[in-house]
């Protein structure tokens, strides 16, 4: 495969790095309702349940309608797969889930959060082709420039970012590098498709980008 090319400037280089280790230092605050609290916490029971089991979990973040979830629960049927996403609507579109799938409507950041206070640790995290906010501006927007960041890297030990914006993949590895993880970067072939995104970003010829990194072993978060 042919390497991605540099697509992001020295100076928002600097602001990602800036960003990140400022991230990592400070806690991230979020007031959660009890009325969230109580509607993810049966979520978080049952992936503690499957976790005591020795069950793999998997996350598919922003799952959209869950066309996702449901294709990594058939790739990996021995794991407990979680499609989140705060749209009910999108998620009244759902096909039906494998008994090892579930979905949930909540705000991601609030569910990172609180996950990671009950002790959840995904096998792996999915950010399959989320809104990259391509502005200047909005680089705090992106997950990689949010102060949830480290909260994402804390409740997973791998992750795979997919997108079609070859420098929101190559922002994200920055991030990645920054906190200390490793990382490849590849690009797609027109049939490794997981999403309806991908499907149509593949027959319009796309140039679309996968991120994998796992969490080093000595690494930990606290």
């Amino acid at each position: 495969m042919p390497e991605v090319c540099s697509k992001v400037s020295e100076h928002t280089r600097q602001r990602i790095v800036t960003l990140v280790t400022k991230h990592l230092h400070t806690q991230y605050r979020l007031p959660i309702s009890a009325t969230m609290q109580q509607a993810i916490a049966p979520a978080l029971e049952r992936l503690a349940m499957d976790a005591a089991h020795r069950r793999p979990l998997l996350l598919d973040a922003g799952c959209g309608t869950g066309r996702s979830t449901c294709t990594l629960a058939f790739l990996y049927p021995d794991a407990t797969v979680i499609g989140v996403d705060r749209s009910e609507v999108r998620l009244r579109k759902a096909p039906p889930l494998p008994e090892n799938a579930f979905l949930l409507r909540a705000r991601l950041e609030e569910f990172w959060l609180l996950a990671q206070r009950a002790g959840i640790v995904f096998a792996k995290t999915y950010l399959l082709y989320p809104n990259p906010y391509p502005k200047r501006w909005q680089l705090q927007r992106r997950w990689h420039g949010h102060p949830i960041f480290p909260v994402i890297l804390a409740t997973t030990r791998a992750i795979e970012l997919r997108t079609n914006q070859e420098w929101y993949a190559e922002e994200f590895s920055l991030a990645l590098s920054v906190l200390g993880w490793e990382y490849t970067t590849r690009l797609l072939d027109t049939d490794d498709v997981l999403t309806p995104f991908e499907r149509k970003y593949a027959a319009r010829g796309h140039v679309r980008v996968v991120v994998q990194a796992e969490r080093p072993s000595q690494l930990s978060f606290t």
